[in-house]
């Protein structure tokens, strides 16, 4: 019998990963010519700078005015990766992910989802995802939206008298994601799963405690070793990856998707369109087999916890407005306006407040939640762009041959205060370019006022639609009964949390997300 000595083993673990790298880079159609920053270091290039820092966007903003909206930056183990804010690079990018599936979801970004609940609708590529989204789609129709919107009504009537009662009780500054948090998880539970979180009650839930800040609280200040293991998923053949995932157990994910489906399919209301009931027709009717309708649910409990996304961007608005009085008072006008007709408000008639929907714009854009969309090349291509750059040697370059298997940072943040997009003030708070004859971009991206926000495409958010309506109710509700200000000396940073920015107080990060606001009741 021979022995194999463990730390043989590991080495020849680590002479075969060397050897496929240094092949693989042989082979590779180089990026280098690209400018970009100095690497801080060897191992970690710069992933420990980008993700160990207090404030989001100011390296990214003074690399990009340096550098352009297309600059290469280095990952773990020298890996060259390209950031891009170009529109027309972007909108290639989404367009051939879309129609050829030339640019997919990074392998770190979809590995671990997979291995722990399945291949939903959040990672399944090709194909699949087609079929998964036709199905899901008609739970986030615009007719299942309108009857939801009394849902949302509910929640954030709720969400007035509890502010109402805290302000009674003595209190006059809040941390506002607290609220926000717990009336946009009411919401999701009871649209997508007829389930109340009973957030707003302030009874104990064992779910809800369990999903509060999973972002922000596994992805902040990742380690050098985590950093190093997410990189390495990035270059590990698909075949090592594809079994890795046969090897994996789903069985918690798996059981409590059971759990819930059973839950509902024997006490299901006929034609219901909630998730829930979407995706049991679609299992009735074979258009989805047993195994996707449960990594479905598994990744939904993920999504769930999602909620956190458009609580933070509440905040974000909240604060942007606490900044801008001025603002509030408009949108109070529109409200007077808009309630002389009709004292319940319909969507459309939140659709026609155009200051409204302004500040929500203007919040998406200087405030996008995830601020990168991550997707690497299938096969050799050229990127297009808008304006020539100028290469290391000197060249200049009107396309940028990429090799396969190469990285892309799509910067969302970047491109979203692009002075070429937005004007000379794209860095500051103004909705009024959302008012009027709005000029059109050479190349319009994005689901919602040219904002990448929710990305675009196939892959584009679902439910941005909901999110919309959400804020809209939400919004119009708290300034109809609130005033919002700063409290004094008091200043909000963006906190990069993972994929993530999350508003932070400065100097107080290690206290979590917070966005403190001054509330007083409307005289």
């Amino acid at each position: 019998m021979i022995h194999i000595n463990t730390n043989a083993g590991i080495i020849c673990l680590i002479a075969l990963l060397v050897t496929f790298f240094s092949i693989s880079w042989l082979k590779r159609t180089s990026v280098k010519h690209v400018r970009g920053p100095p690497s801080p270091s060897i191992l970690l290039g710069h992933e420990r700078v980008l993700r160990n820092r207090s404030n989001f966007g100011e390296l990214e903003m003074q690399w990009a005015r340096y550098y352009g909206n297309v600059y290469r930056i280095r990952g773990c183990f020298a890996q060259d990766m390209l950031v891009v804010s170009d529109p027309t690079t972007i909108g290639y990018i989404i367009s051939s992910s879309s129609s050829g599936n030339r640019f997919l979801k990074t392998k770190d970004s979809t590995f671990l989802v997979d291995l722990l609940l399945g291949q939903g609708l959040v990672t399944a590529e090709g194909e699949i995802h087609r079929r998964q989204r036709k199905v899901i789609n008609s739970a986030f129709s615009h007719s299942q939206l309108q009857k939801l919107q009394l849902r949302f009504q509910d929640s954030s009537d709720k969400l007035v008298c509890m502010i109402r009662d805290s302000l009674d009780a003595g209190a006059t500054v809040f941390n506002v994601l607290d609220w926000t948090g717990k009336v946009a998880m009411d919401i999701i539970g009871q649209a997508a799963f007829q389930y109340d979180f009973c957030s707003l009650d302030g009874k104990e839930n064992e779910l809800r405690e369990a999903l509060r800040h999973v972002f922000i609280d596994s992805q902040s200040n990742p380690s050098s070793r985590e950093l190093m293991l997410t990189s390495l998923i990035r270059h590990l053949p698909d075949t090592l990856l594809k079994f890795l995932k046969l090897v994996s157990t789903r069985g918690m994910a798996k059981k409590a998707a059971r759990e819930v489906f059973s839950q509902r399919t024997g006490n299901d209301e006929p034609g219901n369109k909630d998730l829930l009931g979407v995706l049991a027709k679609a299992r009735g009717a074979g258009q989805m087999r047993d195994n996707e309708v449960e990594a479905q649910l598994a990744q939904v409990t993920f999504v769930v916890a999602g909620h956190e996304t458009t609580a933070t961007t509440l905040g974000w608005l909240l604060y942007e407005l606490a900044a801008h009085p001025e603002d509030q008072n408009k949108i109070r006008e529109e409200i007077s306006q808009a309630r002389l007709q009709n004292a319940k408000l319909s969507s459309n008639e939140y659709d026609s407040m155009p200051f409204l929907n302004a500040t929500i714009k203007e919040n998406l854009r200087l405030h996008p939640i995830a601020p990168t969309l991550m997707r690497r090349a299938v096969q050799d291509d050229s990127l297009p762009l808008s304006e020539p750059i100028i290469t290391e040697d000197g060249k200049i370059l009107k396309d940028i041959p990429i090799p396969k298997g190469q990285t892309i940072y799509c910067s969302i943040y970047t491109y979203n205060r692009l002075p070429s997009i937005w004007g000379p003030d794209a860095d500051q708070w103004n909705p009024n370019r959302f008012i009027g004859d709005v000029t059109q971009p050479r190349t319009p991206l994005g689901m919602y006022g040219n904002l990448m926000t929710f990305g675009s495409g196939t892959r584009s958010c679902i439910g941005w639609e909901f999110a919309i309506m959400e804020m809209q109710v939400i919004i119009v509700d708290l300034l109809k009964h609130f005033e919002f200000s700063l409290p004094e000396g008091l200043n909000v940073q963006e906190y990069p949390a993972g994929l993530v920015i999350v508003p932070a107080v400065e100097g107080k990060a290690n206290q979590g997300s917070q966005v403190p606001l001054r509330v007083s009741v409307l005289g």
